[in-house]
């Protein structure tokens, strides 16, 4: 009688263990499943943020050449440049950037002619 008492008291303290190691396992998988979650967010930012920076550095890139274009046109030794300067194009680039890069003048969004 005293060994079955034994015996039941180590299958009660066996199965209490298992059960704290299920429910362990269990939070650590949602702790996991949420981290991977976290991880995916913070990826996709990343990349939202990259996009975001090439277009900043190609709005840029866009505004630089619209001075070097211009300031080509007002240099007296480019007379090339001067020759071949389209104003309307100019004028087109600059409303388009005044837009925040949304082209309305009917689909010309480049430099002015004969730019670099």
């Amino acid at each position: 009688m005293k060994q079955d008492v034994l015996d039941v008291i180590i299958v009660v303290a066996v199965e209490t263990a298992l059960e704290r190691k299920r429910e362990e396992n269990r939070r650590m998988s949602e702790l996991l499943r949420a981290a991977g979650v976290a991880l995916q967010q913070k990826a996709e930012e990343c990349e939202m943020l990259k996009r975001k920076k090439q277009s900043m550095l190609a709005h840029e890139a866009a505004k630089q050449k619209l001075v070097d274009d211009f300031m080509l046109f007002i240099d007296n030794n480019h007379m090339e440049a001067a020759q071949n300067f389209d104003e309307k194009a100019m004028m087109n680039d600059i409303f388009t950037m005044m837009n925040g890069g949304r082209d309305h003048s009917g689909g010309h969004n480049g430099g002015s002619a004969g730019s670099n």
